[in-house]
């Protein structure tokens, strides 16, 4: 996948984000369950937030798909991570679209407590 992130005044740090997304990439076309593992641990932990940084929204968008994709799409452990999920968003029956904007929008309300 090719990212292309806007970079705003106060935003994710560039190098770190680009590393963890590079490898979450990586990850998902090894078939290494134990790659595909700690590369979620490494999305869940977040980037620092820098000047000059990428847009935080874009990339917790692409985060949330890999973190979809890591888990696999709709079957297996996959679907019971997108279950547990969308009980945890308090959504009934979403879409990846409406969990990543629920996400979206809880991490720009812990942002501005």
């Amino acid at each position: 996948m090719s990212w292309d992130f806007v970079v705003v005044l106060r935003g994710y740090d560039r190098t770190e984000v680009d590393k963890a997304l590079g490898r979450a990439e990586a990850a998902l076309s090894s078939g290494s369950e134990s790659l595909r593992a700690a590369s979620l641990d490494e999305l869940r932990k977040g980037f620092t937030v820098v000047l000059r940084g990428y847009d935080r929204g874009q990339v917790d968008t692409a985060v949330g798909m890999l973190v979809v994709a890591l888990n696999g799409s709709g079957d297996g452990d996959g679907g019971r991570f997108r279950s547990a999920l969308a009980s945890a968003l308090r959504l009934d029956q979403p879409t990846e679209q409406e969990i990543l904007d629920e996400v979206r929008r809880l991490r720009e309300l812990a942002d501005e407590g």
